[in-house]
């Protein structure tokens, strides 16, 4: 026989206490909240497929102007029939257009390119993107400064460049970007005035954005390597090692002595690449103010454009307390050494640990 479920005092108060009347009407009200919620799920689902159906006759109709546009001779008008240009009253239809315009233009250029460009201008769909400017969402904002940009809106740069310095990441890297690709080089003067962080990512989209454009004038980078904000003078360093710009060599030399360990690494890596006469003996002058990562940094530095001069320093290193300074030594030793490994085998701790593990890996990797 099964035992009786035992309900438990709080509930059975409850239930004592609610007479039919109540009980019925708590159920209706269930069964309206539940109707109410099938009606709203259904209405938004047929709303969904008529928005959908609407954007498919959209579709067609905008892909006919913009083959239209794009096949068109030089100055050739692009016909709009009446019901397009009802269409292009409505704000919805105008933003669908809009973004199938920069969906195309992305991958045309040339006369193809210069006539979506004509097509945006002449429905006034510039003003469109411009308005996104002043938007209060963010995300829109970033978007109107993506298609002005892509629609080579150079008119508007003055309300864009603003923008470079805005409180949100999106819209300023929009700017940002939008600026270099109007300008180039010279586009990147919003480096005098940035108050934020540029990021590794938005570092690497501008140098994209450079590939193929060429720079004469460096001064600029001269007042960015001494900017008080440090991601500024780290992008000025990769500047310089992407331009080979050895203009400014002195000035880089100059940011060794920056407390910043990321500035000091990517000025050592530029004059690894750009190195001179005294070179070497440049960056061991910081050698030993420096921390562990800048120390194997030059160490790996030496063993490239390091001559005999550095040996007796690199020796030095050899008796580091550190293990991995032990090896970048022993690494960079038999590179500069006439008698490269040979002459580590010499020295009377050979036998010892650590290196015989060194010395091993040496070996592994001269033959590699």
């Amino acid at each position: 026989m099964l035992p009786l479920l035992k309900i438990p005092p709080l509930f059975n108060l409850i239930f004592t206490n609610i007479d039919a009347y109540s009980f019925i009407s708590v159920i209706y009200a269930f069964l309206m909240l539940l109707a109410l919620l099938l009606i709203l799920i259904g209405g938004f689902t047929v709303n969904k497929k008529r928005i959908e159906q609407r954007k498919g006759l959209w579709q067609q109709n905008i892909a006919g102007l913009i083959s239209q546009a794009v096949f068109s001779d030089e100055g050739e008008a692009v016909f709009y029939s009446p019901e397009t240009r009802h269409l292009l009253g409505k704000l919805s239809f105008r933003n669908y257009l809009l973004s199938e315009l920069i969906k195309a233009k992305i991958n045309l250029s040339g006369s193809a390119g210069q006539n979506l460009k004509n097509m945006y201008e002449s429905l006034k769909l510039d003003a469109d993107s411009r308005k996104k400017l002043t938007n209060r969402k963010e995300h829109i904002k970033a978007k109107g400064v993506q298609q002005l940009a892509m629609m080579e809106q150079v008119k508007y740069v003055k309300k864009i460049f603003r923008l470079t310095n805005s409180t949100n990441e999106l819209v300023r890297q929009e700017a940002q970007c939008a600026l270099v690709g109007f300008y180039g080089f010279l586009g990147l003067r919003f480096l005098n005035v940035t108050a934020y962080p540029i990021s590794e990512w938005q570092q690497i989209q501008l140098l994209n954005k450079l590939n193929n454009v060429d720079a004469t004038n460096f001064d600029p980078l001269k007042k960015w390597l001494k900017s008080p904000n440090e991601s500024v003078v780290i992008f000025a360093l990769k500047l310089a090692n992407f331009y080979n710009c050895n203009s400014i060599y002195n000035d880089i030399v100059n940011c060794l002595h920056s407390p910043a360990v990321q500035v000091k690494l990517y000025a050592l890596e530029y004059i690894r690449k750009m190195s001179v006469e005294d070179s070497a003996d440049q960056i061991i002058s910081h050698y030993l103010v420096a921390n562990k990562r800048y120390q194997l940094a030059v160490l790996d530095a030496l063993s490239v454009i390091g001559s005999e001069k550095q040996i007796s320093f690199v020796q030095t290193q050899l008796r580091n307390d550190d293990n991995d300074i032990k090896s970048a030594a022993a690494k960079c030793l038999s590179q500069l050494h006439p008698s490269g490994t040979a002459f580590l085998q010499t020295q009377f701790f050979a036998d010892q640990n650590p290196w015989k593990e060194i010395f091993l890996q040496l070996k592994t990797e001269r033959a590699a």
